[in-house]
């Protein structure tokens, strides 16, 4: 089990914007302009607050159409750059370093940030991150709504026993870096995001899963609602895994959680980043603004 990082909400929104500039200033000149930790603000503080948190080897650009359009829907929104990404060398090996207690405290600093910009708090986060999201619907009281798309909780349709065995193996065997695709290596979009991941830092992210997993069987979550969505056709994960943490979390706490799923979509992972040739964003966006305004 993972430790929960120590709760430290914002007080106001005046502390939030100043824990925001601070978040700012790790982003140095090695930082993609686009990648920078990024917030969206009606100049006070507002009803909601949505914390968008990007993918795996992504950054902040991912949400580059989709953020405005929660801004404009009257939310405050924070785009926080997650650690070792968003670097402008693309094949930079520094994310080797990445590990779970790493993602979990920078993800709750931007959870933190979130309750002194808005009255409520959402959080909405894709891939590993949307396991990220999982996280806080099953361990924080101050999430209004948790809304995880495409959460690795199994990878590549593997049954979760023989994801979990190869995740455990990853940590311990010596780091490799693998191409998302080895047939187009650097030509793999979107253009400014890694096109390659390291194994280790992989098993890292699936640590959280394990968690979210292991303690949706044994107590109820405690965000307000959370909502799980996936494609029906995404190859690089194993949506009947998500369908029983949603059931196991139902089962602790009735009509606390639900799954959403596209049906159709292409064969695709990231449905959201505009530069992903694949995304669909005009279904997918709509659909997430939906779910966003019932939190």
């Amino acid at each position: 089990m993972l430790q929960s990082p120590p709760l430290a909400p914002a007080r106001g929104y005046g502390e939030a914007v100043q824990r925001v500039t601070a978040l700012q200033a790790l982003d140095g000149a090695d930082v993609l302009p686009e990648a920078r930790s990024a917030l969206l603000t009606h100049g006070s503080r507002t009803p909601l607050c949505v914390v968008l948190l990007h993918g795996f080897t992504n950054h902040p650009g991912q949400y580059v159409q989709f953020a405005p359009l929660v801004h404009a829907a009257g939310a405050n929104v924070l785009i926080p750059r997650l650690p070792l990404q968003g670097y402008r060398d693309r094949m930079t090996k520094a994310l080797a370093k990445l590990t779970a207690e790493q993602l979990l405290d920078a993800a709750s600093a931007a959870v933190d940030i979130a309750c002194g910009l808005g009255d409520r708090v959402c959080v909405l986060g894709i891939s590993s991150s949307g396991v990220l999201c999982a996280y806080f619907a099953q361990h924080r009281s101050d999430v209004a709504l948790a809304v995880g798309v495409a959460p690795v909780f199994g990878m590549l349709q593997l049954p979760y026993a023989v994801s979990r065995a190869i995740a455990r193996a990853a940590l311990v065997l010596p780091n490799r870096f693998l191409w998302w695709d080895p047939r187009i290596k650097m030509a793999q979009h979107p253009a400014t995001a890694y096109p390659r991941f390291p194994t280790r830092a992989l098993a890292q992210t699936l640590r959280i899963s394990d968690d979210v997993y292991d303690s949706a069987k044994r107590s109820a979550p405690r965000a307000g609602r959370a909502v799980l969505v996936c494609n029906q056709h995404d190859p690089a994960v194993n949506n009947h895994v998500t369908h029983r943490v949603v059931r196991h979390w139902n089962l602790t706490r009735p009509g606390s959680a639900e799954q959403f799923t596209f049906t159709g979509l292409p064969h695709n992972h990231d449905i959201i980043d505009p530069d992903n040739p694949a995304a669909r964003t005009g279904v997918v966006y709509p659909k997430l603004l939906e779910l966003i305004r019932t939190a």
